[in-house]
């Protein structure tokens, strides 16, 4: 669109933008039943929305983050730890003094191993020699965790992971450290399947409407594709007087705006008409 083409707004430099097949396919739709050549306008819409209230942007990223994690979390896997009676019972305990799982303690003293593995080698041969294991416990952690664990234990022979998990477990217990903040910020954490966005497209934003996505970006700690796709859920889940924020955004100039409505108002009954 340019100043060439009356009645037409004129807008920037196209922006490549990635959604998901679901949400591009929603878009086309409310996109299509305004007009044609629409969706570019939809999306300037929407982001003229967004960047209208951005007191509202954070809490609605953190929100979106947090169910997108939810939906690609990877299910966890179980172990089978072998322990001394004892052992099994000291661990017992320290769950229930935290009033959490043996499996969340688990999963925090693989963090933190894997954070810092330090010398483990001796430490896991003595175990692999240690007797009166009869005790037993499962516990649920993250396929990346047990794939480290079985990487790390095989540098030195075979069957020597649940020894270093042994090792692991112990030093959990010998230095429990701040336990109670690894227990509500590591325990959680899952393996997550990265985000897929196989949709793109490209759309025109004039420098005015692109500058203030960046600076809401990095206001929130987000960047504008982000933002792009925060914004067309909205406008998705909020309509509102689409159609007509729509075509605004594309009819600039008063004087041609009756003429160019009443066109388009014209073809969409037409339309409805062949649909009938």
């Amino acid at each position: 669109m340019t100043e060439s083409k009356p009645g037409r707004i004129p807008v920037g430099d196209p922006v490549g933008l990635r959604f998901d097949e679901e949400t591009k396919r929603r878009l086309d739709e409310m996109a299509e039943a305004i007009g044609p050549r629409r969706f570019g306008a939809l999306i300037r819409v929407a982001c003229r929305r967004l960047v209208a209230k951005p007191n509202s942007v954070g809490p609605a990223l953190a929100e979106h983050r947090r169910l997108s994690e939810v939906l690609r979390a990877i299910p966890l896997v179980m172990l089978k730890i072998k322990l001394e009676p004892e052992t099994a019972l000291e661990v017992a305990a320290l769950a229930a003094e935290h009033d959490t799982t043996v499996s969340a303690l688990m999963r925090v003293a693989l963090h933190r191993f894997e954070e810092a593995p330090g010398r483990y080698k001796h430490p896991m041969l003595r175990e692999a020699e240690r007797t009166g294991l009869s005790g037993r416990v499962d516990v649920m952690v993250n396929a990346s965790s047990r794939q480290r664990i079985w990487h790390l234990a095989g540098r030195y022979g075979d069957k020597l992971g649940t020894a270093l998990l042994r090792v692991v477990l112990r030093r959990l217990l010998d230095e429990p450290g701040d336990l109670a903040a690894d227990l509500e910020t590591i325990a959680p954490l899952r393996d997550l399947r990265p985000e897929n966005y196989p949709a793109t497209i490209k759309v025109h934003f004039d420098d005015p409407l692109r500058d203030k996505l960046d600076a809401l970006a990095a206001q929130v700690g987000s960047e504008r594709t982000e933002l792009v796709r925060l914004a067309a859920r909205r406008v998705l889940e909020q309509p509102g007087l689409i159609e007509h924020a729509v075509n605004d955004e594309i009819i600039r100039s008063e004087k041609h705006k009756a003429h160019l409505l009443a066109r388009h108002a014209r073809r969409q009954a037409r339309r409805h008409a062949q649909l009938d």
